[in-house]
């Protein structure tokens, strides 16, 4: 074998070297796309779990989340808790926005909206005081949102 040979076979075992590091990396990519995707799924109900977890512990805003998931439109509450209960739902509105731009830039797929606080939205207190909570959103979101969950911007909220 001449050392033309040599290097001819060295190419070529060079080459396919270069293939099979090639198909390793798309293998590897792709389980790290999964992975990530995986992630920024588990990310919202993460979220709201520490949000229920923080808002649970106060002895006082427990009833008052009673009062509203049994359907009160504006529950007699001391008006501090009146803005406890408008941060809740403004902070699980937040994540939703959050998703929501995620799913414009292609990270989670519109399935990943339809996780679990969307009944929420549809509760009285929520709908009657969602004209407070737009004003913390961005403009595009809001229009989406409303739209989703047919939430009215004009019902006047009444504190």
């Amino acid at each position: 074998m001449t050392i033309a040979d040599l290097g001819n076979l060295g190419e070529m075992v060079a080459a396919i070297a270069t293939v099979i590091t090639l198909l390793y990396l798309a293998v590897q990519l792709k389980a790290s796309n999964r992975l990530a995707r995986a992630s920024a799924s588990r990310a919202p109900n993460s979220d709201l779990n520490a949000i229920n977890a923080a808002f649970g512990v106060d002895a006082a805003f427990r009833p008052v989340w009673r009062t509203v998931m049994e359907g009160a439109i504006r529950p007699e509450i001391d008006p501090d808790k009146r803005t406890l209960l408008d941060f809740y739902f403004i902070s699980i509105t937040n994540i939703y926005e959050q998703l929501a731009r995620e799913m414009r830039s292609g990270v989670v797929g519109a399935e990943a909206f339809d996780f679990g606080a969307t009944g929420l939205f549809r509760l009285p207190y929520y709908r009657s005081s969602w004209a407070l909570y737009r004003d913390y959103l961005s403009t595009e979101f809001v229009r989406d949102f409303e739209q989703r969950f047919d939430l009215d911007p004009s019902i006047p909220v009444k504190l």
